[in-house]
């Protein structure tokens, strides 16, 4: 099973190379502890106690093969980028700068999909900041020089199914902050009312802010106001890279 979802979760992947910022050295995320509240009984505490362990010590296996399956898929993309990058910097004596291993999202390539097909579950569920953790982690391993972004992006509305789920409901803004404490998502073209106040906005960015400063990292915020619609309305962008979605109330 969990070979069939990590050959998914890499397939459905694509990767994208683009100039930017030097990417920050990356150091692999520690667990400092799990606490767990379960009932053990006198006569059976020791038996009951291995058996939490070993579900333990099972997700942190596939944790780590997950990581380290999607890294060796990237890094066959990201060497070819590598190669052709060095190749074209030599012959017209420019410096090449390194690559950009994000998986980019655009339309039916979707980022959503993938982490749909290792959760088995829609994008919102459990399981869908673990593997915004993976994603990100097998990310910054490719054993490449990187720039740029070099991380996770989750584009509400570039990527058709994430739309999709939007309209759903089965995630939301609260939801993109959380997966952004394990990865540098923030908030990519999230629709909002065209009557946001000025307030309003300076409330969502100062989440955003917030989050950034905690957490010691850059964060975005790509907000759209959509011009006389309100919560509830559907979105009506005619740009071929933004895909209609509904439009939440903010609190």
């Amino acid at each position: 099973m969990i070979r069939a979802r990590l050959a998914a979760l890499s397939l459905l992947l694509a990767t994208a190379c683009a100039a930017g910022a030097q990417a920050p050295a990356y150091t692999r995320p520690k667990v400092r502890a799990i606490t767990a509240f379960v009932s053990l009984e006198r006569a059976s505490y020791a038996r009951q106690i291995a058996a939490t362990l070993a579900i333990l010590r099972e997700a942190q296996r596939d944790f780590d093969a997950a990581v380290a399956e999607l890294t060796r898929q990237l890094t066959i993309h990201a060497r070819v980028a590598e190669t052709i990058g060095t190749e074209v910097a030599s012959h017209y004596g420019w410096t090449f700068m390194g690559v950009d291993p994000t998986p980019a999202p655009l339309a039916d390539v979707s980022i959503g999909a993938a982490i749909e097909a290792f959760t088995g579950a829609k994008f919102g569920a459990g399981g869908t900041m673990t593997a915004a953790l993976i994603i990100t982690t097998a990310v910054k391993a490719v054993p490449v020089r990187q720039i740029g972004y070099s991380g996770l992006m989750l584009p509400v509305m570039e990527d058709k199914l994430l739309a999709r789920r939007w309209a759903e409901g089965t995630y939301d803004m609260d939801g993109l902050l959380a997966y952004s404490a394990v990865c540098a998502t923030g908030l990519d073209t999230v629709p909002l009312p065209g009557d946001v106040s000025e307030a309003q906005l300076m409330r969502i960015y100062g989440d955003v802010a917030s989050l950034a400063w905690k957490w010691h990292k850059p964060l975005a915020a790509r907000l759209l106001p959509v011009t006389g619609r309100k919560a509830g309305d559907q979105t009506d962008f005619s740009d071929p890279y933004l895909f209609n979605t509904s439009i939440h109330p903010l609190p």
